[in-house]
């Protein structure tokens, strides 16, 4: 009986401690991918990806900007207004202007006008270092 009980007692004091580990595990690792923190916004972290590279000027054919926003730990940022630049010889389609859980806004363009068109990015009052770059032809 005696080894009965200590066999339980250690297996209860086990299973504790996994329980505390898996907890704090669970909600440091697969808690909500984006932050919610106003200010903690990383232009450096923060990327643009534009696709495809080169599309026809014919004023159908898009361009897609997707820009994510990232915090200093490379974690989305959810709910932050994304404005790009207005340019006369392009045509926006805000698709999903507000950033999402992963920190991801998304934006297309389209152009009658042959040439290359820079595009900046802002976030709040943060401007992004690196610049969207659409080319028509």
């Amino acid at each position: 009986m005696q080894k009965f009980l200590l066999s339980a007692i250690l297996f209860f004091l086990i299973l504790i401690t996994f329980s505390i580990f898996f907890f704090f595990y669970e909600t440091r690792f697969f808690g909500s991918r984006a932050s919610m923190n106003q200010v903690d916004i990383s232009a450096d972290n923060s990327y643009v990806f534009v696709a495809p590279l080169v599309a026809k000027a014919d004023g159908q054919q898009k361009e897609r900007i997707t820009v994510f926003v990232l915090n200093s730990q490379g974690v989305g940022v959810y709910g932050k207004k994304v404005v790009l630049t207005n340019n006369a010889g392009v045509i926006a389609t805000e698709v999903q202007p507000t950033t999402d859980q992963t920190g991801k806004a998304v934006f297309d363009y389209a152009s009658s006008l042959a040439g290359d068109y820079y595009l900046e990015v802002r976030v709040d009052s943060i401007t992004l270092p690196q610049k969207a770059h659409l080319s028509f032809n």
